[in-house]
């Protein structure tokens, strides 16, 4: 394929870095929301779980 000239090498390079800062920025975004939902679900079953016990207690 013929070179057009649209690309220099700085700029492809330039190009590659913004693209892995992107993939990275999102890669962390994704991370951090699904380690906020397995939290929040954690500590939902353990309210859960302590609700069920003083229920449990308090029913003598």
């Amino acid at each position: 394929m013929a070179d057009d000239g649209w690309y220099e090498d700085g700029d492809t390079a330039r190009e590659a870095e913004r693209g892995r800062r992107i993939a990275w920025l999102g890669m962390a975004v994704v991370t951090g929301l699904f380690g906020a939902v397995v939290i929040t679900a954690a500590a939902l079953v353990l309210a859960a779980g302590l609700a069920l016990a003083y229920a449990m207690a308090v029913m003598d």
